[in-house]
């Protein structure tokens, strides 16, 4: 019996994973970097696959548990939230002509604000979806959750012993933050002229700062990792969440495959927050923090 339950166990951790590379952007990476670009027949491809997933979660009882999971990565892939694939329906609206137009005449704040609005619908989809599904906001960490709970100790952090999250989270956010001020530095330094002439723009740049890590810490990780960590393990369920995490930051800031692991550092901590906190406290602050900094160098290379 518990050979049974053991294999059991193994299948859904597969077709977890397989579900998640066929929502995540990394064959558009590969085709990208080698190839210049991406197959119009490829998104079908990962269509295809998310579609007959979501199928076998209907009819297999052994993979009803993913259910929840593979709907949530077929509204993350529909409506075009999976980073690097220029897919679905969010990339259509942008692609109209209207948004062209009324994107390139409108002032940077305005048009970055609205773009990260309407990056907002897969969240509120998924939001709906749970609580469609009879869930409350404890059960996918839309709470403030314990903010002094016990850090478990990890060696990836160098931790022996438990320490409060008050302490750990404090920490981290001042390092994620400082490296990534760091690195914006260096790789665009702002001049005075440009600081001064971009500071009325900075409210903009902190109210997109706060959707923005509201949106990727519940679509990508509140709302996954709600519907994952009881039914495959919190290990495995990190990891997975994680790399989807990571893979959507290639070309992102910083870009590349550091861009990848230190998104996918972060994935796993943030991720760790949520799970030790039960509470979304932790991720949505230390997420928010270094892009108030990303979003107010956009604004000053928009006045540049």
């Amino acid at each position: 019996m518990n050979g049974d339950n053991g294999n059991s166990r193994r299948v859904v951790i597969a077709v977890a994973w397989v579900a998640t590379l066929l929502a995540s952007s990394l064959d558009v990476i590969f085709w990208r970097e080698l190839a210049g670009g991406v197959p119009y027949w490829l998104p079908w491809i990962h269509v295809f696959g998310l579609i007959t997933i979501f199928a076998m979660t209907l009819v297999l009882p052994v993979l009803r548990r993913l259910r929840g999971f593979v709907a949530i990565l077929l509204i993350i892939f529909f409506l075009g939230f999976s980073a690097g694939w220029q897919w679905g329906l969010i990339s259509l609206v942008r692609g109209t002509s209207y948004w062209i137009n009324w994107e390139a005449q409108a002032p940077w704040a305005l048009s970055a604000i609205s773009t990260h609005l309407l990056r907002l619908s897969p969240a509120l989809v998924i939001l709906a979806f749970l609580f469609l599904s009879g869930k409350k906001r404890s059960d996918f960490f839309l709470v403030k959750g314990k903010i002094n709970a016990p850090v478990e100790p990890s060696k990836l952090i160098g931790m022996k012993k438990p320490e409060p999250w008050t302490r750990i989270g404090a920490i981290f956010a001042v390092i994620f933050t400082s490296v990534t001020l760091l690195y914006l530095t260096l790789a665009s330094p702002p001049s005075m002229d440009s600081l001064v002439k971009a500071s009325p723009l900075i409210p903009a740049a902190l109210i997109i700062a706060v959707i923005n890590a509201f949106n990727e810490e519940f679509t990508l990780r509140a709302a996954p990792l709600s519907e994952l960590w009881n039914r495959i393990g919190k290990q495995q369920t990190l990891m997975i969440t994680s790399l989807f995490f990571g893979l959507g930051h290639f070309y992102g800031v910083p870009s590349g495959l550091i861009g990848v692991l230190l998104a996918s550092f972060l994935g796993w901590f943030l991720g760790k927050s949520m799970l030790e906190t039960k509470g979304f406290f932790w991720a949505w602050l230390i997420h928010f923090l270094p892009d108030a900094f990303i979003f107010t160098f956009f604004a000053i290379s928009a006045v540049a």
